[in-house]
């Protein structure tokens, strides 16, 4: 549906959306299934009885103008109304209509977000726009401006003198027909006015008409249709074995064969946390996830481990819910592009100073030598201390505590060896560093960085962040450099394959970094890094560090026609989807022209998912693109790099993250301006 809210008043079914809004957790409240759909279909239908569209009595809905509205939100229905041959009730047309909730929803967020009543974040979250919270109003421009929602809908049901217009009693209907108001209001608060929201709903006829018939279809419907649900296919380690992508260590190419061959649920043949297993694949299961996952996924049951090892119980990649959304909230900032836009002179500097290590002739690891040279800038930039003398000793204690507590490809005890006892007072060390580093004096005219926004949650609210959970997030950013310099890894490894791609990127890193200048941050525009960028994308396309997410399923859910029960552990592959030829056109070609605006095959809902999907999208994504961006071009001007051997063909680690196999190698051919 495209977006034309410019031409349209707000609509009840856009208000409905903002209603049922929970600002505190960035969800939308109602779980999706019958009840909601036929919400939605009644509001449309309200809609278009406003317009004077349509009429009803006590026997039939019916067309009394068929001439368009010009609205996508409404014209279909309408079109369908008028079109049809035989007459029928206000319920059947809500029955009818059900299949279209998702559309409407989604059409509905977006034109929210077009007239700036709502802002999208990552990870599919929402909120109110700052112009709104603050004023209560809705923006103006061509629309009347109207007090928000929530305020409006609410001064009337607490205030008995106040006399609604038809508008809100329409709302007002429909909330009470889906237990909204249970959501909006505290317990004893809906309660006590019970009375009242009953009185409102029934002051307009429209609003009573469709309110009586969405009762009607969630409690007795006539049209529903049976879900009929698939059986699972259960896989055998032959069918695992047979996808030899596997042996090489590519898991999403190799799913990506199970995907084609078995569809895009199937169940694996081992158990975690004595847990069945369920792989779900695909850009359809891809958007379930980002759509409904808030209701059915929980991530905690398998990062508690990971947690543990750390002392901690309440971290983000642990938490859902309201929880989840503050902490991304309070974090959002430190993890934004603009932080490390506003940097950028200390990431060149960081990024020069590693890469002055290397000598003509020198020859290096590529896995471990790029994860070395961003631990560098992460310890600087995110959480201003510098422990590049103990750096190998905290990323080897974390990939062990990674590969032990969440992957369980090691037994337990073995984070608990003498050596990696040792190298877990480094964790100690670590924090310790960091929060003597970071008092009031120590960073008065700094940058703020994460460590700065963590301890000031903690100290603004140590009930939500208390002291003993403050390790983890120190060390996740340094974890971070694990998957950071494995997804640059990568990228050089693409761009030297690509020696046209190379010299292209040199090219771009001499216009910015030539003759000694120091570029802005506005200078890295679309334009001038724009070979650069796509590289990065296609690179992270064909060769994701972070290629499955584990979820436990928390309610039961229908995904794709399947019916999966709760306490299913699930492993969404999210970048099978990037191996899928309907998606993208030959897609085991490295090819950055697939993101031209002609082409942008990455823009197909659920076929792009470098950075995970859902609520826990990487919230550092933009950050992360720029900081790669800005290292390949830097590696580009200042470095002539060869594969060793010239031979060599990619093989992967799989664990605990996708990363290059020890064998790749480069060798330093030249050096340029590094003195």
């Amino acid at each position: 549906m495209e977006n034309t809210s410019a031409k349209f008043p707000i609509r009840l079914v856009e208000e409905l959306i903002l209603l049922m809004l929970d600002e505190q957790s960035g969800y939308l409240e109602m779980v999706p299934g019958w009840n909601f759909s036929c919400v939605m279909a009644g509001a449309v239908l309200a809609d278009l009885a406003l317009e004077d569209r349509i009429d009803t009595d006590l026997d039939a809905l019916y067309p009394v103008n068929s001439r368009p509205t010009g609205d996508n939100l409404l014209d279909p229905t309408l079109k369908e109304i008028a079109e049809s041959k035989k007459k029928q009730d206000t319920q059947y047309w809500i029955e009818r209509n059900t299949g279209r909730s998702d559309d409407i929803v989604t059409a509905t967020l977006d034109r929210l977000v077009e007239r700036e009543i709502l802002e999208h974040e990552s990870g599919g979250f929402w909120g109110l726009s700052r112009s709104v919270s603050r004023s209560g109003t809705y923006p103006a421009s061509d629309l009347k401006v109207r007090q928000e929602a929530k305020t409006r809908i609410l001064s009337v049901i607490m205030n008995d003198d106040s006399i609604p217009d038809p508008r809100d009693a329409i709302l007002i209907a429909l909330m009470h027909t889906c237990g909204g108001f249970k959501l909006l209001l505290e317990p004893e608060d809906y309660e006590e006015r019970l009375e009242r929201i009953e009185l409102v709903a029934k002051l307009d006829l429209i609003g009573r008409t469709v309110a009586t018939a969405v009762k009607d279809s969630t409690a007795k419907p006539r049209t529903r249709r049976v879900l009929r649900t698939k059986p699972i296919p259960k896989l055998r380690y032959t069918d695992i074995l047979r996808q030899r992508d596997f042996r090489s260590g590519n898991i999403p190419k190799a799913m990506h064969g199970i995907f084609q061959e078995h569809g895009p649920v199937v169940e694996l043949p081992f158990k975690m946390r004595k847990s069945r297993v369920i792989a779900l694949m695909g850009p359809e299961t891809n958007q379930w996830v980002n759509k409904h996952g808030r209701f059915y996924l929980r991530s905690k049951d398998y990062i508690k481990d990971l947690e543990s090892a750390f002392g901690a119980s309440r971290t983000l990649p642990g938490m859902d819910g309201a929880e989840h959304y503050r902490m991304r909230k309070e974090l959002k900032s430190a993890y934004s592009r603009a932080s490390l836009a506003g940097r950028l002179p200390e990431l060149v500097h960081h990024c020069r100073q590693s890469l002055s290590r290397w000598n003509e002739g020198d020859i290096f690891r590529a896995g471990e030598a790029f994860q070395h040279h961003i631990s560098s800038q992460i310890s600087h930039l995110m959480i201003g201390v510098d422990c590049s003398h103990y750096v190998d000793e905290l990323l080897e204690y974390e990939h062990r505590a990674l590969v032990t507590q969440v992957q369980g490809a090691l037994p337990k005890f073995m984070l608990s060896t003498p050596k990696m006892r040792r190298y877990g007072k480094r964790v100690r060390e670590l924090q310790e560093a960091i929060t003597a580093s970071h008092t009031p004096g120590q960073r008065r005219g700094k940058p703020a960085d994460l460590a700065d926004a963590i301890l000031g949650l903690h100290k603004n609210d140590p009930q939500f962040l208390p002291e003993t959970d403050l390790t983890f997030p120190f060390v996740a950013s340094m974890v971070a450099s694990i998957y950071l310099g494995s997804g640059l890894a990568f990228a050089v490894y693409s761009m030297v394959r690509h020696p046209d791609l190379y010299a292209r990127i040199r090219r771009e890193a001499e216009l910015l970094f030539g003759n000694g200048r120091q570029p802005e941050a506005e200078e890295f525009s679309h334009d001038t890094i724009d070979v650069t960028v796509r590289l990065y994308m296609e690179s992270s396309r064909v060769h994701p560090v972070i290629p499955w997410q584990l979820r436990m399923v928390m309610n039961e859910c229908i995904v794709s026609g399947f019916q999966i029960p709760a306490k299913t552990m699930l492993l969404i592959c999210q970048t099978v989807s990037h191996y899928s030829d309907d998606l993208f056109k030959t897609p085991l070609k490295f090819d950055i022209d697939r993101y031209l605006p002609d082409r942008a095959e990455h823009t197909t809902p659920g076929a792009y998912a470098p950075y995970g999907l859902g609520t826990h999208m990487c919230l550092g994504n933009r950050w992360v693109e720029l900081q790669m961006v800005v290292n390949l071009l830097l590696i580009a001007y200042h470095l002539k790099l060869e594969v060793l051997p010239a031979n060599y063909k990619l093989g992967m680690n799989p664990f605990p993250t996708s990363a290059p196999n020890k064998k790749l190698k480069f060798r330093v051919a030249q050096v340029t301006d590094l003195a």
